[in-house]
């Protein structure tokens, strides 16, 4: 089996209602039963999520992802065979908001803390994404 790693950006639907607390829940429950994991950074306004696992379950997450009202505007960034996962031990880690420390890390690699998704390095954003786990932890829920 193929490990593939799968990153997206959307916009959120502000007309549609949104527990973010049940969608991890929810994640929590069912990616370890497809060997799923990743990570999903959610500022309020955007989400950007990596997803990893077996081609055909990451594809199959991804479409229905696609066809969630709460998303608007996805993006596909990159979807790819890798050697290994990045996020191994957690079915979806889940990192909100945009206070001081997330804002330093953005800043870091990007000219503002509002990222473009047309224009974004996918190398770029998963170091960033590594960096909040590490540089965050009180912005971090992790489901394993």
């Amino acid at each position: 089996m193929n490990l593939t790693r799968l990153v997206y950006y959307s916009q959120r639907n502000p007309s549609e209602d949104l527990d973010i607390n049940s969608l991890i829940e929810t994640c929590k429950r069912n990616n370890p039963r497809q060997n799923l994991t990743g990570l999903l950074h959610y500022n309020g306004d955007h989400f950007i999520q990596v997803i990893e696992g077996g081609r055909v379950e990451v594809s199959a997450l991804y479409h229905r992802i696609a066809r969630d009202p709460r998303h608007s505007n996805i993006i596909l960034l990159s979807c790819t065979d890798v050697r290994e996962r990045m996020f191994p031990t957690w079915s979806m880690a889940l990192h909100q908001g945009m206070d001081a420390q997330t804002r330093k890390v953005f800043l870091r690699y990007f000219a503002t803390d509002m990222m473009n998704p047309e224009a974004v390095n996918v190398d770029t954003l998963l170091d960033v994404l590594q960096d909040l786990m590490m540089e965050t932890p009180t912005k971090l829920t992790i489901s394993v």
